[in-house]
């Protein structure tokens, strides 16, 4: 069973099922943890969708939000309350190599899933003049998003540098959705964004949708 453990999952099908019809839909979702934001993705663009999930898994230690340097014993909103899941319980940032797996096995019938397991700037540096997606016998380079979900590592920089790089990548229609948008400087960012033609077409209370209109 695929789980998830953030809020707004509702939000986040609608703003995929929005989207607009192409012949062939790129999404991309920047930490994929235990893979129901993938699912929700996947299950509500228009097909046919490749949807690429970027994560180091491995427990790896990084800075979750502005004010912390790697990880600790519990996740903390921007405000320092401890943030807790859907059944009550702490959220523990643990990010093994076994979630990755369960996640995968759970997932194994969506062929058009693409995991890389990298930290962003690493999907980056490998990708940044396309990444290779194999089709109905044709191999195609894409460069260019139609759909990114930021679920990563929550500092205003590391977000920031994310969504420069897909910005970069987008077009008329690319849709953003950031996840825990209150615990970094969104206004920086969606500032940032206006310079590419994104503008806010909604937001909830952790998840805001931003969208490329010129």
């Amino acid at each position: 069973m695929i789980k998830g453990d953030s809020a707004e999952y509702k939000l986040l099908a609608k703003w995929a099922n929005q989207l607009s019809n192409l012949d062939f839909t790129v999404s991309v979702e920047i930490g994929v943890r235990q893979g129901y934001g993938t699912q929700v993705i996947m299950e509500n663009l228009p097909e046919p969708n490749f949807h690429i999930g970027i994560d180091p898994y491995g427990d790896i230690k990084y800075k979750h939000v502005d004010d912390k340097e790697g990880t600790a014993p519990y996740w903390k909103d921007a405000k320092g309350q401890i943030m807790v899941d859907f059944d009550g319980s702490f959220k523990v940032p643990t990010y093994p190599n076994t979630m990755k797996q369960d996640f995968l096995e759970a997932f194994k019938k969506h062929e058009n899933f693409i995991l890389y397991q990298l930290e962003d700037i690493e999907y980056f540096n490998a990708f940044g003049n396309g990444v290779p997606i194999y089709y109905k016998g044709t191999k195609r380079i894409v460069n260019t998003y139609d759909f990114v979900f930021f679920d990563g590592p929550h500092t205003t920089e590391a977000v920031m540098n994310e969504a420069m790089f897909f910005a970069n990548r987008s077009r008329i229609g690319t849709r953003f959705v950031f996840d825990d948008h209150d615990t970094y400087r969104m206004d920086l960012i969606a500032h940032a964004l206006t310079f590419y033609g994104f503008k806010t077409i909604e937001s909830g209370e952790t998840k805001i949708c931003l969208e490329r209109q010129t």
